[in-house]
């Protein structure tokens, strides 16, 4: 079974860009199916394996996009795995692509590469672990220079809605960040590539998550009531939509620190012998 430990958040230079939310690492000590929950940001991964002397072999590249279900992935003992994830509105800008084009899929190999461009030979062509994970922050300072900003109300709105826990309401949110409500509603989509009340419900979901992981952890009606549900049933509504899984059910969690809000979660179930 994976063990919680395999997933960690890398420390990184504060030259970093704005773009960069996280770098992050998972080495599988075990072969096993990782549950990943959806948080609504993309990632540029490469996935490898290394030797003792930490030479890498059999890069693949992948570009994960923003996700609002959850996703299986079937991992084998000593695989290993670099990520940069970004800031939510950041990632299409950086890539060049529509990121609901990529909602709830992940690109590899080939496709993933045709859209990297250059950048993949950059990444296939590290050969120790070191110079892998240099290559790819460096791969996004070099397109975050290329990359116009996100605009100031749509990075002030995505920042109150992440700590509000998606429950601030679309009127309130359009007010705070200076935008009408159906502007706020477009470039938010654009942005992003969930709509606004799927990206709220994630982010509902998420600290929900969180709640209920504490100890001692409330009751599912005060869970409900804090997360920002009408009531129980919306919220089992939702956790079936997001995750899979009832409130009840939900599998054990490795909570994950973020810069924003510190509101995403991913969630690992094993399962020995997966291939």
């Amino acid at each position: 079974m994976p063990q919680t430990d395999d997933y960690r958040e890398l420390s990184t230079s504060t030259q970093d860009p704005v773009p960069i939310e996280a770098l992050w690492s998972f080495e599988a000590s075990s072969t096993g199916e990782h549950l990943v929950l959806p948080d609504g940001r993309m990632d540029l991964i490469v996935r490898f394996r290394a030797d003792a002397g930490e030479r890498v072999s059999g890069t693949t590249v992948l570009v994960a996009g923003p996700a609002q279900r959850a996703a299986r992935v079937a991992v084998g003992v000593g695989e290993r795995f670099f990520g940069i994830r970004f800031r939510p509105g950041w990632g299409g800008a950086c890539l060049g692509v529509d990121p609901a084009s990529l909602r709830d899929m992940t690109l590899r190999g080939e496709a993933a590469e045709r859209l990297v461009g250059a950048d993949a030979q950059r990444l296939r062509a590290a050969t120790t672990v070191g110079a892998l994970r240099e290559a790819l922050i460096d791969c996004v300072r070099r397109r975050s220079l290329q990359t116009a900003a996100v605009p100031r109300e749509i990075r002030s709105a995505i920042d109150l809605l992440h700590e509000s826990g998606g429950r601030l309401g679309q009127s309130e949110l359009a007010a705070a960040s200076g935008l009408a409500p159906r502007s706020l509603r477009r470039h938010l989509a654009e942005a992003v590539g969930l709509s606004y009340k799927t990206f709220a419900s994630v982010l509902r979901f998420q600290r929900t998550m969180r709640l209920l992981a504490q100890q001692p952890a409330p009751s599912l009606g005060q869970a409900a009531l804090e997360g920002g549900y009408s009531d129980q049933a919306h919220m089992t509504r939702e956790f079936r939509r997001h995750g899979g899984f009832t409130p009840g059910t939900r599998p054990p969690a490795v909570l994950i620190g973020m810069p924003i809000g510190g509101l995403a979660e991913t969630f690992k179930r094993g399962r020995t012998g997966a291939g």
